[in-house]
């Protein structure tokens, strides 16, 4: 294993507590393990692995839909500045000043997936931005991680949509 090994943890922003403490804990065991997390700093999944990932004193580098200046949720400013004082990265490819939009965070996936080795997804619904990160991922032959979860919870349709086309199962950071 390189020392320092990209991967992208996504999903939902509309987590679940269990997701996110999911997120949480790959996170920082993948950081313990040597891998440098990439996530988008929205809510749910993405603050979570960077939190995780922060707390076992890895590298986490935030991709983002609007300028390297304008932290989007404002509310993750906080996990932003934590970021760069651990040195980690915040990272756009917007001019400074640029507002994020919503077609951004979709063109802003494809980054996250082209930064990482492979791509973790926790809780992605039907409808996710994360199966956004997984279609890019397949065109830049990465791997593809996916966590299942109860059969009927609606966080999971898109998840096991993926498990059924492919992408690895997976239910420890071990398996990664």
């Amino acid at each position: 294993m390189s020392k320092y090994l990209p991967i992208a943890i996504v999903g939902t922003r509309k987590a679940t507590s269990d997701g996110k403490t999911i997120a949480r804990h790959f996170a920082r065991e993948l950081a313990k393990s040597g891998f440098v997390i990439i996530s988008g700093l929205a809510f749910g999944i993405d603050a979570s692995a960077h939190e995780g990932c922060l707390d076992a004193g890895g590298a986490t580098i935030a991709i983002l839909a609007s300028g390297v200046d304008v932290i989007s949720p404002r509310t993750n400013a906080h996990l932003a500045e934590r970021i760069l004082e651990n040195g980690g990265a915040i990272v756009s490819e917007y001019p400074p000043g640029s507002e994020a939009q919503p077609y951004r965070f979709l063109e802003r996936n494809r980054i996250v997936s082209g930064f990482s080795k492979g791509v973790l997804v926790i809780e992605a619904p039907e409808s996710s931005g994360a199966l956004a990160t997984v279609r890019f991922a397949t065109e830049q032959n990465r791997d593809v991680f996916v966590i299942p979860g109860p059969i009927a919870h609606p966080n999971f349709i898109g998840s096991h949509h993926l498990i059924r086309n492919g992408a690895e199962l997976v239910t420890k950071p071990e398996h990664i």
